[in-house]
């Protein structure tokens, strides 16, 4: 489960923080990664045991005593201290200096999700005892949907942290993960809600790769990144056009 975990890391990794490649700090970002790896082992404890294991009980074994509630206090506990965790990371001095918390706290994120995914992924497999295409389609997007759910969450905190909003940061953090891990526990007891939570994450994905990380770039960095982009679209252009042309010059032979 480690290793399918690590695999939608990987995905993850290959959006913006591989377009950027080569512009921004990349130490800070593996730094966090490590930070991610220890601390989303215990963020994925907290999950399982005070969120997810109460509601599946309640909700597939058809009963429990009180503690089969998670409740509204403990979830908005567990996204708080969450957000509070990866906003005191991101909001540090070398962090900041570097200009480097959007894509450090997308590489964070990463692995955050990565751990919950394994967890909770396992816990799966435990409850059901046994493989069926719905549950490894469950697995599946869950393995690919959690680190990217954090990653964006992550990176909207460090580029809102980097100017100055920390504490709308920690508001919109928290918010969202209170929503978050409450609906994405609905949706492995009912993968129906999956075609609800989706759409809204591919929307912080976009904003996160277009607006977000490019805070992670001096001005120096930004006039260069333009530039090569430009040079790219540019290249594609002439390959298309020189690839029209080789596809349209035995027609004219023939002619």
């Amino acid at each position: 489960m480690l290793f399918i975990g690590l695999i939608g890391m990987g995905f993850g990794w290959r959006g913006g923080m591989r377009r950027l490649h080569g512009f921004y700090d990349i130490a800070p970002a593996i730094r966090l990664v490590l930070y991610g790896l220890v601390l989303g082992s215990f963020l994925a404890y907290a999950i399982d045991t005070l969120i997810f294991q109460p509601s599946f009980i309640l909700a597939v074994e058809g009963g429990g005593d009180y503690r089969s509630w998670p409740g509204l206090i403990i979830t908005f506990f567990v996204a708080n201290l969450t957000s509070l965790m990866t906003m005191f990371l991101l909001s540090r001095r070398s962090v900041r200096l570097n200009k480097s918390a959007p894509t450090s706290g997308w590489a964070f994120g990463l692995m955050l999700g990565a751990m919950i995914s394994v967890k909770l992924g396992f816990q799966i497999l435990r409850f059901y005892g046994t493989f069926s295409i719905g549950i490894v389609a469950t697995i599946a997007i869950l393995v690919f949907y959690m680190p990217q759910f954090e990653a964006t969450i992550c990176c909207g905190q460090g580029s809102r942290g980097q100017r100055g909003e920390r504490w709308l940061a920690l508001f919109w953090a928290t918010f969202w993960r209170f929503f978050g891990y409450m609906f994405i526990v609905v949706a492995l007891i009912s993968p129906i809600w999956w075609l609800f939570l989706i759409p809204p994450l591919m929307v912080g994905i976009s904003r996160a790769e277009k607006k977000w990380m490019m805070d992670s770039l001096t001005p120096e960095a930004q006039r260069r990144y333009r530039r090569v982009i430009a040079q790219s679209a540019k290249r594609e252009r002439l390959h298309q056009q020189r690839q029209q042309r080789w596809q349209d010059s035995p027609h004219s032979s023939e002619e």
